[in-house]
């Protein structure tokens, strides 16, 4: 969950239009399919090594490993749990990849005063690493998407009841 508001997003990994068994793929057609995607094991011991190390080092605010609904939910998730907003922008190939589920990629939020060295650290390691946007009080916004935290929370908290309530 972020923890300042003014600190900086940093995302390492790149985003590639993978939607292979993906939650875009079965909320949208309502069905898992597609293919797997590939997972470099190189580029998924690089990235942990950074984040082992950034935190060690005391580099990190905090971090997330971009998963299952891709970079909107990962971000969403953040920014419900935190109750503290983001405003965040990525240029993609298509709209649609802030939902692709690309492999071996996370968030992490840093203070201003860290990321030169979180992003020489990354490049160190040889991984993909761009800007992705900055922690803010009480909106949610990622390119064109936008809406209060507060209804954020909302959403999340009865989406979470509803698939506790599922498993029962």
């Amino acid at each position: 969950a972020f923890q300042k508001e003014g600190n900086k997003l940093l995302l390492v990994g790149k985003t590639r239009g993978e939607f292979g068994g993906s939650l875009y793929i079965k909320e949208l057609f309502g069905e898992t399919t597609g293919n797997l995607n590939e997972i470099d094991y190189s580029a998924e011991l690089r990235l942990w090594e950074l984040v082992i190390e950034a935190n060690k080092k005391e580099l990190l605010s905090s971090a997330k490993d971009v998963g299952m609904g891709g970079l909107a939910i990962s971000l969403a998730k953040m920014s419900a749990v935190s109750g503290l907003g983001v405003k965040a922008k990525i240029e993609l190939e298509n709209t649609r990849d802030i939902f692709a589920e690309s492999q071996s990629r996370a968030i992490l939020e840093v203070s201003p005063e860290n990321i030169q060295s979180v992003i020489d650290m990354a490049v160190d390691l040889g991984l993909h690493i761009e800007p992705l946007g900055e922690v803010v009080s009480e909106q949610f916004s990622l390119n064109d998407v936008a809406m209060p935290v507060a209804k954020l929370q909302s959403i999340y908290r009865e989406t979470f009841a509803k698939t506790i309530e599922q498993d029962l």
